[in-house]
């Protein structure tokens, strides 16, 4: 019986299990659980389970591995029906009133690059409207019963660095709706991008449920999901189905990708970088056939970001380390403009924020933020000091 000794282990397996590759599944209980533990938390767990299944390998695991992962898969399917049933209905909705949808991300995904909606969980149904749409676009879903799912931390500042209305209905407030205007930053942020070569990269989506949808070009895909994960999370917040998205596009429109066209515009966006890390990452978890040519030129892919992706390849050790990473991508007044927000937001965020019901106890909650700000920027100072200690 193999033995995990180690949490870095765990994804190594769920890597063969996905593709394909794990003759040894006999673990013992307690890795079993570590396992479906981590594939929950990597969004791979109803991945894992029909990979299992397509394999005749389930009979092997324990009663409650087996019984968690086909969980999973239920729960990710049901969840995924409700999210695409209100898919369908804001569809006909903006499709009455002359607004384009692109529909982006898991969404897009479950419906075609998946052999099954449930194999893909979703928190939020992503969608993208031409800017001037914007507003008309959630007015349409306001009037559906959608409200704003976080405040404003201080007035405009969503218009500001945000880069799509987050939405949420009340009946269920886990599942989000993200109206998007731009992809992976707005204009405020040094690796934003302009829209007018993604809008030119749509075609209709491949699925005949939803004729009036659109989706970008599987070149296009690729070159969003690369930038998404390694610009704007960073590789330190990338699950690990974020890199099966890309994989299973490359294979899927293996015959449809520009690689060329990639490339080229990369290299205009300046998300050279992030596109030669993604698929870099890619290619080492799951074999991803990148032609050679390709990999060749990824290689001395470099641009201004290439620093900000190597340093959102590992978690910054304090909050305020994180705050200043996100931070030093702005411009000087968005960087202004965000950290008067964080210092002192707006009444309605810190009642969000800390689920106050009234104003009353604001000012001792705004004491308790800034001390807690205070305490971190210490940690923070520490932690930098240890690092310097180190280097010398």
């Amino acid at each position: 019986m193999r033995k995990l000794t180690r949490a870095i282990n765990q994804p190594t397996l769920l890597h063969q299990i996905i593709a394909g590759n794990a003759a040894d599944t006999d673990l013992s209980s307690t890795d079993w659980q570590a396992l479906v533990a981590e594939a929950n938390g990597q969004g791979v767990a109803p991945l894992i389970y029909w990979k299992l299944s397509q394999a005749g390998k389930l009979s092997f695991l324990p009663d409650f591995a087996r019984a968690s992962l086909r969980e999973a898969y239920a729960a990710t399917w049901m969840a995924n029906q409700k999210i695409l049933q209100e898919l369908e209905l804001l569809a006909r909705l903006f499709n009455e009133a002359g607004i384009p949808v692109v529909v982006l991300k898991g969404a897009c995904f479950a419906l075609t690059i998946y052999p099954d909606i449930g194999l893909r969980p979703m928190g939020d149904l992503d969608i993208l409207v031409p800017k001037a749409k914007l507003d008309q676009a959630v007015q349409i879903a306001r009037e559906q019963g959608y409200v704003n799912a976080v405040p404003d931390a201080a007035p405009g500042l969503n218009d500001l660095i945000g880069h799509h209305a987050c939405l949420r209905k009340l009946e269920s407030p886990t599942n989000l709706l993200e109206i998007h205007d731009s992809l992976v930053a707005e204009q405020f942020f040094t690796y934003a991008a302009p829209m007018g070569w993604f809008w030119e990269q749509t075609q209709p989506l491949e699925h005949a449920k939803y004729p009036n949808l659109h989706m970008l070009t599987p070149t296009a895909q690729v070159l969003f999901a690369a930038a998404h994960a390694m610009l704007q999370h960073g590789a330190q917040n990338a699950p690990l189905r974020w890199f099966y998205d890309i994989d299973q596009l490359i294979r899927v429109y293996q015959d449809k990708l520009d690689w060329d066209a990639l490339i080229s515009q990369a290299r205009v966006f300046e998300w050279g970088s992030a596109l030669s890390a993604a698929l870099a990452q890619t290619e080492k978890l799951f074999d991803t056939p990148i032609p050679a040519p390709v990999r060749a030129t990824l290689l001395e892919l470099s641009d201004r970001h290439t620093e900000l992706v190597e340093r959102k390849h590992s978690r910054p050790a304090t909050h305020t380390l994180i705050e200043l990473q996100k931070i030093s991508s702005m411009t000087s007044y968005a960087r202004f403009r965000q950290f008067m927000a964080l210092l002192a937001p707006g009444p309605a965020y810190m009642r969000w924020r800390y689920k106050l019901k009234n104003n009353w106890g604001l000012p001792a909650w705004y004491l308790f933020r800034w001390v807690g700000i205070f305490k971190d920027a210490i940690m923070t100072l520490i932690s930098i000091l240890k690092k310097s200690a180190k280097n010398l």
